[in-house]
């Protein structure tokens, strides 16, 4: 099995959400984003969807989200993926906090991100 690039996992910004903690069959974002309940809903029903994702916890005062997922199902290095999303991800999130984008956008972008990892 290869293993995902590390800077996927070292990826980092304020404005919107910092992987936190990431190893097989768990990982644990944290950001502003997530303390709003409909983004976190959002995050909830497109995880949930897919059939490795066994749980999805909040913590809305700091603003972290916690996905335990079975880690046979779902490998590590199906969330390389992601990478390319990211940039477009963070211009979505700094214009929903400054106000420049609506919550729709982002949530559409969360469900969209997540079917791509289920027909990775």
């Amino acid at each position: 099995m290869s293993r995902p690039s590390p800077n996927l996992f070292n990826w980092r910004t304020e404005e919107v959400m910092t992987v936190s903690s990431f190893f097989p069959g768990h990982i644990r974002l944290r950001g502003e984003m997530i303390k709003d309940k409909d983004i976190f809903d959002a995050f909830k029903k497109a995880a949930s969807s897919h059939k490795a994702v066994s749980k999805i916890e909040r913590n809305e005062r700091t603003g972290s989200l916690c996905i335990e997922y079975d880690a046979n199902a779902l490998p590590l290095s199906k969330f390389e993926i992601f990478k390319e999303d990211l940039p477009e991800l963070k211009k979505l999130s700094d214009a929903y906090i400054s106000g420049k984008v609506e919550k729709k956008i982002i949530i559409e972008k969360i469900s969209e991100l997540w079917e791509k990892l289920k027909n990775a």
